[in-house]
């Protein structure tokens, strides 16, 4: 879009080249008059574009007046689209930061039993045998046979965000492709609950 700035802009680098032309003793009077023709015509040459884009906008204003309710009913969908997708954005956001805190949340209760398996002396292993109640190593435990452990927040939430990614965008996205050694400790630390969902439905 050439604006009324960019034709002054131009017009004072015509004026510009002609005083540098006039104070230049050094250089040749036909290099002078070159550069000061050259600046004229990039500037006549803007004029003339100007006039033919301002031509063009008016014949399309006036090809889109008979459609104006029309138009502005379709500015009025986009909005009100581009509106639910920020909600959804925002909802989407506040739901993963639910998740991460529900995730801590539950980290900090496997810290507590382990804890409390600790205070009652019920190790998983000594010299005679494995049991299937105690306290393991790093946090891990087991009750009744169920491992439990400390899953880290953020291959959890970047698990299931590429498992979003793959269902709506292909297991070729690499978005989808997400690999996280730390992704063992959701089969072993969750008690084989969580990872039977983790496939988003």
């Amino acid at each position: 879009m050439i604006t009324e700035q960019d034709i002054k802009q131009a017009e004072a680098r015509v004026a510009e080249a002609r005083d540098r032309g006039h104070r230049s003793k050094m250089a040749a009077r036909d290099d002078v008059h070159e550069m000061i023709a050259r600046e004229v015509q990039a500037a006549e040459e803007l004029k003339e574009a100007k006039v033919r884009q301002d031509a063009a906008l008016k014949a399309r204003k006036a090809a889109e007046k008979p459609h104006a309710a029309d138009l502005k009913a379709m500015g009025a969908k986009l909005s009100d689209s581009a509106d639910a997708v920020g909600k959804a954005e925002q909802e989407a956001a506040q739901a993963l930061l639910r998740f991460v805190t529900t995730l801590r949340g539950h980290n900090a209760v496997t810290a507590d039993v382990h804890a409390r398996l600790v205070a009652l002396g019920l190790p998983l292993g000594d010299e005679d045998a494995d049991y299937d109640t105690g306290h393991g190593s790093a946090g891990t435990l087991r009750l009744a046979g169920k491992p439990w452990g400390s899953v880290p927040a953020d291959v959890l939430l970047q698990h299931v965000m590429a498992e979003v990614v793959k269902r709506e965008f292909g297991a070729k996205h690499p978005a989808a492709r997400v690999t996280d050694v730390r992704l063992l400790s959701l089969k072993r630390g969750m008690g084989g609950a969580l990872t039977e969902r983790l496939n988003v439905a």
